[in-house]
């Protein structure tokens, strides 16, 4: 008897009812990932690439009203609502961070203009995020190398195969249609490292909602892929392992275990790249122990994984979407500001004299001890702040970010989150869209709201 394909076992578990092993902690995860998700769609609804695509597709758009577009009256086709959510949602690098990419911004998008399409809510949303999820970290770590030391930005590389699952899992798609979509999925799956720091960066998130769900729909056409698209001797896997062979021959993990169960999201506190935020954490809490002025400070260290250190490449950022890869800014901006956030990531505090006088005297070292939970970053990160007067001060190791799943925030964060994303008179109207997500996750039934 032929063996199944990796295709065809992740489609097998696509189709089941997965309900029982998904307890009240799971569960709860999966809220925080749509509050999260909603906060970010919220941020970037204002950036120049949100309201260039929002313009576009505006024009493009068929009659088709189906889903709404950045949380507004805005209506469109399901899959362009989708992706335009998704494209706001990582517009400011305020997104979730785990499986080494932005799971619940292509995710959570989907399953929003999913259950506004069909009128699904409760648990057909949480297990299509949970199969998404599997999918995805199932087939990281089939890889031997970090994705981004060879420009592979998994986020749209791996998403995408992932939102197809989670699509196929809203729509209750059979196995022989998932296996085609997955196959479909992987054969779009691109998005590069280089061009993080330009509004490309944010399209990737784009990119991955609308080829992942357009998958689904060329596979309910008739339109076919290999069996093996995935696991083959010439499909994705191989494809994304130059260096070292992935591994294609074990079963699908998700028969086994849930990968959420171990490897949660993490939330972001700090609206930039997530390899910056264990050292933002620990100039700050450096800062604040010792009252540290910034003209006492004649040298920032930063030590940080090779990989982290050059995700986090502009080393003298110009524009803000520069500024959120930078490990210099953002040594500067807690160490000049005591914070680094929404209101501080724009044109004036990049060319700000104090954050001009303190990029400079940023040096980034590397930390070859690599994480075992967190692909590509260090087993911990440090700071060390040199003071005019000789005096050392020294973080000790940053083991987690604040926000990772190791230190989450408290809910009440999260919630204060999404109020810091929107304008002051519209405080009352996000609080109720607090509401209207909660119920549409936890409500027992599947009936539209």
């Amino acid at each position: 008897m032929m063996t199944a394909t990796l295709s065809q076992q992740m489609a097998g578990f696509l189709a089941d009812d997965i309900t029982q092993r998904i307890g009240g902690e799971i569960h709860a995860l999966v809220e925080t990932a749509f509050l999260d998700t909603a906060a970010c769609i919220l941020s970037g609804r204002d950036e120049p690439v949100t309201r260039l695509m929002s313009d576009w597709l505006a024009h493009r758009a068929g009659h088709a009203k189906e889903s709404s577009a950045l949380f507004s009256e805005q209506r469109m086709e399901s899959v362009a609502a989708a992706s335009l959510n998704a494209l706001s949602g990582h517009a400011l690098d305020f997104d979730d961070v785990a499986l080494a990419g932005h799971p619940s911004v292509v995710l959570v998008p989907v399953l929003l203009a999913e259950a506004e399409r069909t009128g699904q809510g409760g648990s057909a949303l949480v297990q299509a995020y949970v199969k998404g999820y599997q999918i995805w970290a199932d087939l990281l770590q089939r890889l031997a190398d970090p994705l981004h030391e060879k420009g592979w930005h998994p986020t749209a590389v791996l998403g995408t195969v992932g939102v197809a699952a989670a699509t196929c899992a809203m729509r209750g798609v059979g196995p022989v249609i998932a296996v085609h979509a997955l196959g479909l999925a992987a054969s779009q799956a691109a998005g590069l490292v280089a061009n993080f720091g330009t509004m490309a960066k944010p399209m990737h998130a784009y990119w991955a909602v609308e080829k992942g769900m357009r998958s689904v729909e060329l596979a309910q056409l008739g339109i076919t892929a290999s069996m093996d698209a995935l696991d083959g001797p010439t499909g994705l896997l191989t494809a994304l392992s130059a260096s070292r062979p992935p591994e294609r021959s074990r079963a699908f993990s998700g028969l086994e275990s849930l990968a959420i169960d171990t490897v949660r999201p993490s939330i972001k506190k700090y609206p930039i790249c997530y390899a910056g935020h264990r050292v933002v954490d620990g100039v700050l809490d450096l800062r604040a122990a010792n009252q540290v002025e910034p003209s006492a400070v004649r040298a920032i260290h930063a030590h940080v994984s090779p990989t982290n250190r050059k995700v986090l490449k502009y080393a003298r950022p110009t524009t803000p979407l520069e500024a959120k890869f930078s490990t210099q800014f953002a040594c500067a901006s807690a160490l000049a500001f005591g914070e680094v956030s929404l209101r501080r990531l724009n044109d004036d505090a990049v060319s700000h004299p104090v954050i001009a006088r303190l990029m400079p005297l940023v040096q980034v070292h590397d930390v070859e001890r690599e994480c075992p939970l967190e692909p590509s970053f260090a087993f911990a990160d440090r700071v060390v702040l040199e003071l005019a007067d000789g005096t050392r001060l020294d973080s000790g190791d940053i083991r987690f970010a604040r926000g990772h799943a190791q230190l989450p925030l408290h809910q009440a964060d999260i919630e204060a989150k999404i109020l810091q994303c929107v304008a002051p008179e519209e405080q009352a109207w996000a609080a109720d869209l607090v509401r209207q997500l909660r119920d549409l996750v936890s409500r027992a039934d599947n009936r539209a709201v």
